[in-house]
């Protein structure tokens, strides 16, 4: 099980640089991964969470990121699709590959926050699942070498061409954001699962019905991502807990487990990096 990391670009630091510091420090203190968040306006918990701080875009912090890491691997969690236009971030994460050498991992999902979709939504809130889904067939035949057609509720394209695709075939794995029925139906056509705040027990339970599922699909679970994101206190820095804390969830069977300190703090994400890093990657070497 590797170890990943989640950059505060989300937590109103006021220097954007300082994610690219931290980046730099998380892969060379063994992190397996670097993840940003994603979210255009301030409404609800985001707003009340920052106020009026800054909350980065994420790709643009993935490729700064990018730019100064050579081995850690970088993704999103997750992209909210029904912000967003396929064609414009099809061509935005195909550049970020090719900036990482084939070192990036698209988390996505459909969203939950209303008010926010109000603003920024393409597509109704209630439709944000097939929006989502339409969305996500639209990406992988525009990384397809030679032209792409597709015809959808919300989509259609006819002979469209552009370049690059993916960096190597295999990269940009779309990884599919959520726990509940919908969620994972639609990552069982891709290419694996990002859950978010689930326990050990839960994801245990979840790799056993991937697996399974996957299987009766003719599939392996064989290089097939399964993840957690846990939203972690800083302050938390008992390294016997977190000891116990990674046995389990590798126990439970994920490939990854991905940690998001939350502080607006960067001497705190330093010290929980220098802290706790060294470690998580140990027991999951173990």
């Amino acid at each position: 099980m590797r170890i990943g990391y989640v950059l505060p670009n989300s937590w109103g630091l006021a220097d954007p640089r300082d994610d690219v510091e931290l980046a730099v420090l998380a892969e060379a203190l063994g992190a397996g991964s670097l993840w940003v968040s994603h979210h255009v306006v301030h409404v609800d918990f985001v707003k009340e969470r920052l106020g009026t701080g800054n909350y980065y875009d994420p790709l643009i912090s993935l490729a700064a990121a990018a730019m100064a890491t050579s081995t850690v691997r970088l993704g999103t969690s997750v992209l909210v699709l029904g912000y967003l236009d396929p064609l414009v971030t099809a061509k935005q994460l195909a550049t970020l590959d090719w900036l990482s050498h084939g070192r990036v991992d698209v988390g996505v999902g459909v969203g939950n926050l209303q008010p926010e979709f109000d603003v920024a939504g393409k597509a109704d809130f209630a439709d944000r699942g097939p929006y989502a889904d339409e969305f996500i067939d639209v990406l992988r035949r525009l990384w397809a070498p030679g032209p792409a057609s597709y015809q959808g509720k919300f989509f259609t394209l006819d002979g469209v061409e552009t370049y690059p695709g993916r960096y190597e075939p295999g990269s940009l794995r779309l990884l599919v954001g959520g726990n509940g029925g919908p969620a994972t139906r639609r990552l069982l056509a891709r290419d694996g699962w990002h859950g978010i705040g689930t326990t050990p027990e839960g994801a245990a339970a979840h790799c056993r019905m991937l697996t399974s599922r996957l299987a009766e699909a003719g599939r392996s679970a064989e290089g097939f991502p399964m993840q957690v994101r846990l939203h972690v206190d800083a302050g938390q820095l008992d390294p016997a807990a977190w000891r116990q804390t990674a046995r389990a969830y590798a126990e439970a069977g994920l490939t990854d487990l991905i940690l998001a300190p939350q502080t607006r703090e960067k001497d705190a994400h330093r010290r929980w990096l220098e802290t706790l890093l060294p470690v998580l990657t140990s027991v999951t070497q173990d």
